[in-house]
């Protein structure tokens, strides 16, 4: 294989759901439907940093500045942000 198909092969590769690149060979070479997924970059991102905020808050919670009382409180409030942010991914996923 040409170094310019060989590239192509591996960019087409990494967007199917095979774990190597011979499963992915073998259904083309068999002329087999081949299953391909689609990424929106932007909203793995966005679930990356929902992640993120996720920890930092939960974090911030473990720590001991907080008394009971605002612990409890933050608690909730991190609940209510997490509840919108899945809202927003679902909505963005089409789910």
């Amino acid at each position: 294989m040409r170094e310019k198909d060989s590239e192509e092969f591996d960019r087409a590769y990494k967007n199917t759901i095979y774990r190597n690149k011979s499963q992915y060979a073998r259904k083309l070479l068999l002329g087999k439907p081949v299953t391909v997924i689609c990424r929106n970059r932007s909203l793995d991102d966005f679930i990356e940093a929902a992640v993120k905020i996720r920890k930092d808050l939960k974090a911030a919670l473990a720590t001991e500045i907080f008394s009971l009382v605002e612990r409890e409180e933050l608690k909730i409030r991190i609940n209510l942000i997490m509840n919108e942010l899945i809202k927003i991914i679902e909505q963005c996923s089409g789910n």
